[in-house]
């Protein structure tokens, strides 16, 4: 039985979402050196697209098809764009990332997958390779297109390679805060079907924070799959060696969701 890991480089962690189309060479870079910490355990590598392809969908649309067709093949565009910053910096560590396009790999229909074409990643995997996904806009029969997050399509993968019989060590979702705080800026240490619907009542229908949509997106993703016993680590990337402490499995400050 194969070994894999799944990593999500997040949006607001590899762009300045502050600045539309800047990325985060050197966070980039730092987090593609941790990488190479890990041994004996396949990757699969997904990242956000921040203030690249988010600029563009909020002028042109995205959740249930565009404004323009010129609109569409932008957010497209501009996704290939941070995907290709992302790659260069992989292969000058001496990674063998290969970049696979989820647009090319899935067919939805009102938001829900009908068709995938996973077994492409299932190869890139068995050849020592390591397959790097990403946010994208996919083909849907009912609305023409919609979006794809890096994690839900992580997730996705995450479950086909767990019916092939790989173990799925754990998906690492690297961010720029020490996993969920509660509210009073504590690290909230794990998060279950159990005590979501409390935390989600005092967190995030608070008015502190303006990104909590995106986490809030995170975590339920993560819990529609910790029922297949696949673990979801929400950590720092911006931290010393953190993404290298949970490739190896030591503690390190996050939430864990399960």
């Amino acid at each position: 039985m194969k070994n894999v890991i799944l990593i999500k480089f997040g949006g607001s962690i590899i762009t300045d979402k502050s600045v539309p189309y800047k990325a985060r060479p050197v966070v980039i870079r730092k987090l593609a050196q941790e990488l190479k910490k890990i041994k004996d355990v396949s990757i699969v590598l997904s990242h956000g697209v921040g203030s690249f392809a988010h600029t563009s969908a909020k002028e042109f649309g995205g959740k249930k098809g565009y404004k323009s067709k010129w609109g569409i093949a932008k957010v497209a565009n501009d996704v290939m764009n941070i995907n290709k910053i992302v790659m260069d910096i992989l292969l000058e560590e001496g990674l063998p990332a290969i970049s696979l396009r989820p647009m090319s790999m899935m067919m939805i229909s009102e938001g829900k997958l009908k068709k995938e074409m996973f077994e492409i990643v299932e190869e890139v995997i068995s050849q020592d390779l390591i397959p790097v996904i990403y946010g994208d806009v996919i083909w849907d029969k009912k609305w023409k297109s919609t979006i794809y997050s890096g994690e839900t399509t992580l997730n996705k993968i995450g479950l086909y390679l767990s019916q092939k019989g790989y173990k799925i060590n754990k998906i690492i979702q690297v961010g720029e805060t020490n996993g969920v705080y509660d509210d009073r800026g504590k690290t909230i240490p794990e998060i279950n079907k159990r005590n979501w619907k409390s935390i989600e009542k005092y967190v995030f229908n608070s008015k502190r924070t303006d990104v909590t949509g995106a986490m809030k997106h995170k975590i339920e993703n993560a819990l529609s799959i910790a029922g297949k016993g696949i673990q979801t680590w929400i950590t720092n990337g911006i931290l010393p060696n953190e993404l290298g402490y949970a490739l190896q499995g030591k503690n390190i400050h996050s939430t864990i969701i399960k």
